[in-house]
């Protein structure tokens, strides 16, 4: 019996050792410099836009809570007692 690696082997990538990746988009990506530059900078815009909307969820999260309070102000039990009307 031979000894065959499994299909989830970390180590393999299509037939391809990971090294051998690494060395095809290496020499890939110095032989188009201005290319490899251009895709590099999309996928670090795509990923800061993707931080900032991450970031901005609890802000706007907090915000849409104190705005809805806010507006959503019913008199209480204590003004109709008190026969304050702030209309």
């Amino acid at each position: 019996m031979t000894k065959e690696k499994g299909r989830d082997d970390p180590d393999d990538f299509s037939g391809i050792s990971l090294g051998g990746v690494a060395f095809m988009l290496t020499v890939i990506a110095l032989r188009h410099p201005w290319q490899t530059l251009k895709e590099l900078l999309k996928v670090v815009r795509r990923l800061g836009r993707r931080a900032l909307r991450l970031a901005m969820v609890p802000a706007a999260l907090v915000a849409a809570i104190v705005l809805s309070r806010r507006r959503d102000r019913r008199p209480t039990f204590e003004d109709y007692l008190h026969g304050r009307d702030e209309e």
